[in-house]
């Protein structure tokens, strides 16, 4: 007895990428809101053909003035203008609309349908730019994520220069999982950094002369010749004095 494979939940929709928002919604928000204006003058119109306010109606005189008008040569290029916006129109109402998001392999399986996870082209940039700046001797990174390929662009100094070929083999194994056809290019400016200049060392200052500290004793020593030598000359002032 074998036993049967797996597969989508009936009455599931198959699960398709996420996309941007139609162009054709622009085009007929704008329509809407010239439907709106216009309707806004009929009822401009109505209000003056009943005498609720006074003026005259826009439509009638704009009939009127069509009517009047005969042919210009001036209207095939407006005819032919009308042609390509209307062509226009169309190609943006059945446009496909674009993928704003990426697929991630291996992610697993939902009811059947893979791949079930989905991630941006901008958070892919912004981790291979994490990744790049991990890298030995860069300094600033910045990555962009285009059609087939991923641009990374490095800043290193001229001290530590950084390895481009180091980079862009980090770059390619990050984003293998997402990106894996994706080719991976390194731009590499290298910024010189001015050397410091050192100052030099301060010119030797001329030694002060120590203080002269004496002992107790040698201060008491010193005192009593001193005042012996001032009785000696307070005698001697006396006898000349007399």
């Amino acid at each position: 007895m074998t036993t049967p494979e797996p597969g989508p939940a009936r009455g599931l929709k198959k699960i398709v990428p996420p996309t941007a928002t139609p162009g054709a919604v622009w085009t007929t928000s704008l329509f809407a809101l010239a439907l709106i204006a216009v309707g806004a003058i009929a009822i401009r119109d109505i209000c003056v053909d009943q005498k609720w306010i006074t003026g005259s109606q826009w439509i009638a005189a704009a009939s009127r003035w069509i009517a009047k008008l005969s042919w210009q040569g001036w209207f095939w290029a407006v005819a032919i203008a009308l042609i390509v916006v209307g062509l226009l129109f169309v190609w943006t109402a059945i446009r496909p609309r674009s993928k704003t998001h990426i697929a991630l392999d291996g992610a697993g399986t939902v009811d059947g349908y893979s791949p079930s996870t989905w991630t941006r082209k901008v958070d892919v940039a912004r981790r291979a730019s994490a990744v790049a700046r991990q890298a030995k001797g860069v300094t600033k990174a910045d990555s962009t994520v285009k059609r087939r390929k991923v641009i990374s662009r490095i800043t290193s100094s001229d001290e530590s220069p950084a390895s481009a070929d180091a980079v862009r083999d980090a770059i390619t194994a990050a984003i293998a999982p997402v990106l894996p056809k994706h080719t991976v290019k390194v731009k590499t400016t290298v910024v010189k950094i001015p050397k410091s200049q050192t100052p030099p060392p301060p010119s030797g200052r001329p030694s002060l002369p120590e203080p002269i500290v004496g002992d107790a004793d040698d201060d008491s020593e010193q005192t009593a010749p001193s005042a012996a030598t001032s009785a000696a000359t307070t005698t001697t002032t006396k006898e000349v004095r007399s």
